[in-house]
């Protein structure tokens, strides 16, 4: 059915963000306007005939700047001299790369990533894109995560914490859960359990997943390894030397 225009809504608005009357249908928005915390885009699309179709896709901004502790876990109980180190991702502040790892990867990310989950929720194609990324590879539905689990190394998994918090954390939640209808769940993924798929789709991406090969071959398999063996996962760990032969 021929497509009059869409008008894509934010919070409620009585007041369209923009109006799109001709393909492609893709929508920009700078999120730093919106406060941090949860929000709504809704877009109606009218037909010429005067049918009109709306779908709602709830999402959360998060531009804050977070702060990372290290040295302290909640509910510990301590005594004698404390000793945390904070580390903050304040965009304003140019730290070297031993300060804060992946500071300037992750704000690149949380720029593209916003113009991305935009796009697809303005197109409507976002659950076709969801349906690709998260269709399990032949070598899982085979039983490829049903074999030997690698060993996990557990001071790379607490490397991939951080990493996962800085890149990733913004789409696919600190939970793990995602966000329904726009970014895919990797707790119980199949796909994550699928070691050569997490390897490929960290280094090339795939569909609304940017790719990460900016990271180092050590940070790529700290996050692989914190994400594969976080949550309900149980999936075995991940080398940084499996990454430096794929690539």
């Amino acid at each position: 059915m021929p497509i009059e225009r869409i008008e894509v809504y934010l919070d409620g608005g009585t007041e369209p963000v923009q109006v799109l009357k001709e393909p492609p249908f893709k929508v920009t928005y700078d999120t730093r306007n919106l406060a941090d915390g949860e929000h709504l885009l809704r877009v109606v699309t009218h037909y010429t005939n005067g049918a009109q179709e709306v779908k709602e896709v709830p999402f959360k901004v998060a531009n804050t700047p977070g702060v990372l502790l290290q040295g302290l876990e909640e509910g510990k109980e301590v005594s004698g001299n404390l000793e945390v180190t904070l580390r903050v991702a304040d965009p304003e502040i140019k730290p070297t790369r031993e300060r804060f790892p992946g500071l300037g990867a992750a704000l690149a990310t949380a720029a593209i990533l916003g113009g991305v989950w935009l796009f697809f929720a303005a197109s409507g194609v976002t659950n076709k894109t969801l349906e690709e990324v998260a269709k399990p590879p032949a070598a899982a539905e085979a039983g490829g995560h049903g074999g030997a689990v690698a060993a996990v190394d557990e001071a790379l998994k607490a490397k991939g914490e951080q990493v996962y918090s800085a890149n990733c954390a913004g789409c696919h939640q600190a939970t793990g859960k995602g966000l329904p209808g726009v970014f895919p769940a990797l707790d119980g993924s199949k796909n994550v359990a699928d070691k050569a798929y997490v390897i490929n789709i960290l280094l090339k991406g795939k569909g609304g997943m940017p790719a990460f090969a900016q990271l180092s071959d050590e940070e790529l398999a700290a996050v692989a390894t914190y994400v594969k063996n976080s949550w309900s996962n149980k999936f075995g760990g991940v080398t940084p030397e499996e990454f430096k032969a794929a690539r």
